[in-house]
């Protein structure tokens, strides 16, 4: 994988003008960090979280009770950082699965879009990839079912129907925090970016307000997964990417991390990018997970879920 610092100057200052509109686009979120309140607005479903938009409960998987998977074996669980829990795991797809979920998703690939203001557009410069949603099959749910088992079953966490994004050359999305509107009550709790390709170079997954672990751990045992400074690279370089933490893409492995706090106030550390690939082709897989406190998914007969 070619060295993140060959990024041109020019390059950065432009990625970093369109985090900052990307930022802005998203309703300046740090200024919403505390806020309470509602997350949903217009006629929604009712809970102990208010209101939320039918369309984001329409998006949500309910777990099925007698759902048989095959039991899965994780190559290895390393934690970056416990505040934020930011956890990264080897192995989270089987090689097979991964293949699958690419296949499955290829009929369906279509250019990504943003959201702003409530509208839906096209804009390469901020987001540049394909995306597509992922039929439910047994191998699906049973993915789907694993991210719930991962975060320990929480109450009232639901994960959103899973979709796929393709980076060619030149593909990224630019800094951006999945929460947005996060309250005690709703919001994108946490999430994990799952490499199910990486024939790529560049591409990396980059948290610039996370602790690089060669400052509080072994960081030679961290160079596995994170691009680690080359002992000629002068420490005293000025380059942004030196900041933070820039995962690799490993096909089959995974990112997780927390993205509120249980005050419902998001955590800033979860700021993150997808890095341009330089070549090649990345495609992963978004495991988003969504807070609705008091929702009871309706096909459970009104009883509350167990979880």
């Amino acid at each position: 994988m070619q060295s993140s610092s060959s990024f041109s100057l020019s390059t950065l200052v432009q990625y970093a003008f369109f985090a900052v509109v990307v930022y802005v686009l998203a309703g300046a979120p740090l200024s919403n960090i505390v806020s309470e309140s509602n997350a949903g607005g217009g006629t929604g479903v009712g809970g102990a979280g208010g209101n939320v938009a039918q369309e984001k409960i329409d998006s949500l998987v309910v777990p099925e009770r007698d759902l048989k998977c095959v039991e899965h074996m994780y190559k290895g669980v390393h934690i970056l950082s416990r505040e934020p829990l930011v956890v990264y795991i080897e192995g989270f797809l089987g090689e097979e699965e991964a293949k699958h979920v690419v296949r499955v998703s290829e009929p369906n690939f279509k250019p990504s879009t943003i959201w702003t203001a409530g509208q839906e557009t096209l804009n390469t410069k901020i987001r540049h990839s394909e995306k597509a949603q992922l039929p439910r099959d047994q191998t699906v749910k049973c993915i789907e079912d694993r991210a719930r088992r991962f975060q320990g079953w929480r109450p009232y966490v639901f994960v959103e129907k899973l979709w796929a994004q393709r980076y060619g050359t030149g593909g990224h999305y630019t800094y951006h925090y999945d929460w947005s509107t996060a309250t005690k009550n709703s919001g994108r709790v946490s999430s994990f970016m799952v490499y199910l390709e990486a024939n790529c170079t560049g591409g990396g997954t980059h948290f610039p307000r996370l602790p690089h672990p060669s400052t509080t751990s072994n960081e030679s045992d961290w160079c596995r997964f994170i691009e680690c400074p080359s002992p000629s690279t002068k420490a005293d370089v000025e380059d942004p990417l030196r900041e933070g933490v820039i995962f690799k893409p490993v096909a089959g492995n995974a990112v997780y991390w927390e993205n509120m706090r249980s005050d419902g106030s998001g955590y800033k550390e979860s700021w993150h990018a997808g890095l341009p690939v330089e070549s090649g082709t990345k495609i992963g897989l978004n495991i988003w997970n969504w807070l609705q406190v008091g929702y009871v998914p309706p096909t459970e007969g009104g009883d509350e879920m167990k979880t």
